[in-house]
């Protein structure tokens, strides 16, 4: 806001439609009010707190005056524009914070994905043999039975774990590398396993994913 506009109206020398347009910023601008008290401290200080009318006044009072009030408009100006400065800078800071943040988001993301592409060439994703190998035990047996079959997974170079347990039996997965699988398929024959009837074709590399389960046997 012009601190002209400010003291013209104080003096009563707007016109209705500017004096209206004022009144109405006012009311909504926290800023411009700050700025009109200030306007009007000033205007009061230069023309007395009586309002008295004094003619004839000497020109070096005159001068006085109109320096105050040239003074007075250089220390508004630069109070709005030290806001508008600020509100400038405020927004650069903020624009680089926020390039920043989507350039470290996109960083992570690159790395997440060369971390993926890395892992699946270093570790080739294993063959699954769909066929079930089931073996019979006494329910007071199965334990043994399931400790059993995951010696032999780490014996040949793999791994085995259980899975679920229900009505039908223990649910269990061993990933063995292909070259041990015949070794482990006979480890499990020796347990009373019972190969599936169509068995997947054999993998010659990598690690085969078998899928096992141990059923209830009466005693």
């Amino acid at each position: 806001m012009n601190p002209d506009k400010l003291f013209n109206y104080l003096e009563g020398k707007l016109s209705p439609t500017e004096r209206d347009e004022l009144e109405d910023q006012l009311i909504r601008d926290p800023e411009l009010q700050r700025q009109f008290a200030m306007a009007r401290k000033i205007h009061e200080r230069m023309s007395g707190e009586e309002r008295e009318v004094v003619l004839d006044e000497p020109p070096a009072a005159v001068r006085s005056r109109q320096l105050m009030r040239r003074i007075m408009l250089v220390f508004l100006t630069l109070i709005f524009l030290n806001i508008v400065v600020g509100v400038v800078v405020i927004g650069v800071l903020e624009n680089r914070r926020q390039k920043a943040r989507v350039a470290a988001e996109r960083s992570r993301q690159d790395l997440a994905a060369a971390l993926q592409r890395a892992a699946a060439n270093a570790l080739p994703t294993p063959s699954l043999d769909i066929g079930e190998i089931t073996i019979a035990a006494p329910a007071r047996e199965q334990e043994t039975v399931i400790e059993r079959i995951i010696a032999a997974a780490k014996r040949f170079g793999g791994s085995a774990a259980r899975n679920i347990s229900n009505d039908s039996g223990t649910l269990m997965f061993a990933e063995i590398p292909a070259d041990h699988l015949p070794q482990f398929r006979n480890a499990l024959i020796d347990l009373g396993a019972t190969m599936p009837a169509s068995p997947a074709p054999a993998a010659t590399s990598g690690n085969v994913i078998l899928q096992l389960r141990i059923i209830p046997r009466p005693e």
